[in-house]
């Protein structure tokens, strides 16, 4: 009985064994066939990959053979629609894709509009291309070059103690090269060193480190400097600090006789500008009231007269600055209600005077001398040669020839407003004395 029992339970266990393999082997079978099936009705399927970065390659392109560059670019990331089998779209990310611009066919700079191409960085990715977005890309291709432009400096917060202004900013380094797109380096027209630190009441001079630089185009906009290289950054700034007055330009009016009234006369010459701003390098320097710019002798001053006077040279010479912008003033007579009137001397109205002690005689040749006078219209009229006297000083005159030329001098006797505008000379005789 014990014997039979054991060949029951032997014969139970090994059918429990076959139909547990013969069920596994059965899931199996099924799986093979799920997938075969899955693969042969949907082989493929269609997905988004993003944040694939655009590739800005220009080696071996037109662009590279012409030394040009891309200087911008509107698109820095794009996102495809691929369609794959499904064992290779799970292995495809932004990592095994390619996004890229062609330029064999650009060689020329300017802003283009270019398509944008995708592709396998390997060829096991397999995939068919669906859509890319954004499809194009605008892109900027110009020339990069170096300019070299002087520094000044800018220092917009610095303020100075009254009668101080600064002279011209040196900076060191006096110059910068700027490297970047052909087109936007034309742009470029003035260079700065920057600080905006503070400083009041500068009354010397003084240094200012900077670590900034700004660039203007020629209407005074700001360039951007993001696609700019430029050689230096750091300035040190030496700012000379002068004496600053606002003076009153005057002549002077050279050979008048000594009854002549020089003061009403320089009230009727009219100046082109009533101040000049002047500097001097001398912090502890006065700088007088008045500047004289010129001196006009007197028969030069006819009806219409007008001349120039060169500023800079004058203060050039006085060893001053010129801080007022103004290159020359112009003087000219107010002439209303003057006159000219010629008149005619006698031998008697023309004389000699400081003759040296030196045993020689000096005569005047001249018997008769024809002169014009300038003066007020309701004076002039009624004046005659008794009025006038002419004058040939031999104050300063080489009296070793034998034979002299000496200017002279018009002096109206009767009034101080009128004058002389012939310019001549009389000879003189030199005779031994007795």
């Amino acid at each position: 009985m014990k014997k039979l029992l054991k060949e029951l339970k032997k014969r139970f266990l090994g059918s429990m064994q076959n139909n547990m393999s013969l069920a596994l082997t059965s899931l199996i079978l099924a799986v093979v066939v799920w997938f075969s099936i899955a693969m042969t009705q949907s082989p493929s399927e269609s997905t988004m990959i993003e944040g694939i970065k655009l590739s800005i390659d220009t080696v071996g392109s037109p662009i590279d053979e012409n030394e040009l560059s891309v200087v911008d670019c509107d698109v820095q990331n794009v996102k495809v629609k691929i369609k794959a089998s499904r064992t290779q779209i799970r292995n495809i990310t932004p990592d095994t894709l390619r996004a890229y611009i062609d330029f064999s066919s650009i060689s020329s700079s300017g802003e283009k509009t270019l398509p944008i191409k995708v592709e396998g960085i390997s060829s096991d990715v397999k995939f068919e291309l669906e859509g890319v977005y954004p499809s194009n890309a605008k892109v900027n291709i110009d020339k990069y070059s170096t300019i070299e432009l002087p520094v000044s400096a800018k220092l917009p917060n610095i303020t100075y103690a009254e009668g101080k202004t600064p002279d011209e900013y040196v900076c060191e380094p006096s110059f910068i090269s700027i490297t970047g797109p052909s087109t936007q380096l034309d742009m470029i027209s003035e260079c700065y060193a920057y600080s905006d630190k503070t400083m009041e009441n500068k009354d010397s001079s003084f240094t200012v480190n900077t670590n900034s630089v700004v660039l203007y185009t020629s209407d005074g906009v700001e360039v951007d400097q993001s696609k700019l290289t430029l050689s230096n950054t750091v300035f040190t700034v030496t700012v000379p600090v002068l004496t600053q007055k606002t003076v009153t330009p005057h002549v002077e009016i050279m050979k008048a006789p000594t009854s002549f009234n020089k003061e009403w006369l320089k009230k009727r010459l009219k100046l082109s500008s009533e101040s000049l701003t002047i500097a001097s390098n001398n912090i502890l320097g006065e700088i007088s009231d008045e500047l004289e710019i010129g001196k006009i002798a007197l028969n030069d001053i006819d009806l219409g007269y007008s001349a120039s006077f060169d500023i800079e040279a004058v203060l050039e010479n006085a060893g001053l600055i010129n801080k007022s912008g103004i290159d020359s003033v112009t003087v000219s007579l107010d002439d209303t209600g003057l006159a000219r009137k010629e008149i005619t001397l006698d031998s008697k109205s023309i004389r000699l005077s400081n003759i040296p002690n030196d045993g020689y005689d000096y005569s005047v040749l001249t018997q008769k001398l024809t002169i014009s006078v300038v003066g007020q219209e309701d004076i002039i009229n009624d004046l005659t040669s008794e009025d006038f006297v002419a004058d040939a000083s031999l104050l300063n005159v080489d009296t070793s020839q034998q034979k002299l030329n000496i200017d002279v001098i018009v002096s109206c006797l009767t009034h101080d407003n009128v004058w002389s505008v012939t310019k001549v000379k009389v000879p003189v005789h030199k005779t031994e004395k007795s």
